[in-house]
């Protein structure tokens, strides 16, 4: 294995033990070199509705950046982002449904009658055929997964009606 890609492992392995300390996970890692400067970007969440908030970025920052020191991989100044994965991304994953159980989510897709509808609804676990469910007032609605163009975290205010489509 290549020196900087033993660092880099180093360095993924360092960030996902203290985010499972800390009751969080590692959504995404990202190393960008720069000339002078590097950005190490870590997304992280936790399971459920509660997500993160910036306490929880500011304590992985904290006890990450003390970890990093030890690795010998930065030779010049680099910047460390940890931030959540933002509302606005999509749950595309396995991982990215199990992480976003209980919270309010969109999903837009095409019904059998080949029409596209949205539904907002609360995210359940996924279906044994592993289709993404959703408790939309009540109704328990299975999609098939190749049917779904975007599910995502709603940012649609509670009580307001998404226009019917």
């Amino acid at each position: 294995m290549a020196p900087r890609d033993a660092a880099i492992a180093a360095i993924e392995a360092a960030a996902h033990e203290v985010a499972a300390s800390l009751g969080l996970e590692i959504v995404e890692l990202a190393f960008h070199s720069r000339g002078k400067h590097s950005l190490l970007r870590v997304d992280i969440d936790r399971a459920g509705p509660q997500g993160v908030g910036l306490q929880d970025c500011e304590a992985l920052s904290r006890a990450l950046d003390a970890r990093l020191e030890g690795i010998e991989f930065f030779d010049a100044p680099y910047e460390l982002q940890v931030s959540s994965p933002g509302l606005d991304r999509p749950i595309r994953t396995e991982d990215d449904v199990r992480r976003n159980q209980g919270r309010l989510v969109r999903v837009e897709f095409r019904d059998p009658s080949e029409r596209t509808r949205e539904v907002e609804g609360t995210l359940l676990p996924l279906g044994q055929d592993g289709s993404v469910r959703i408790d939309a007032s009540g109704s328990v609605l299975e999609i098939p997964r190749d049917r779904i163009s975007l599910l995502r975290q709603s940012l649609t205010p509670k009580g307001r009606k998404l226009p019917d489509r």
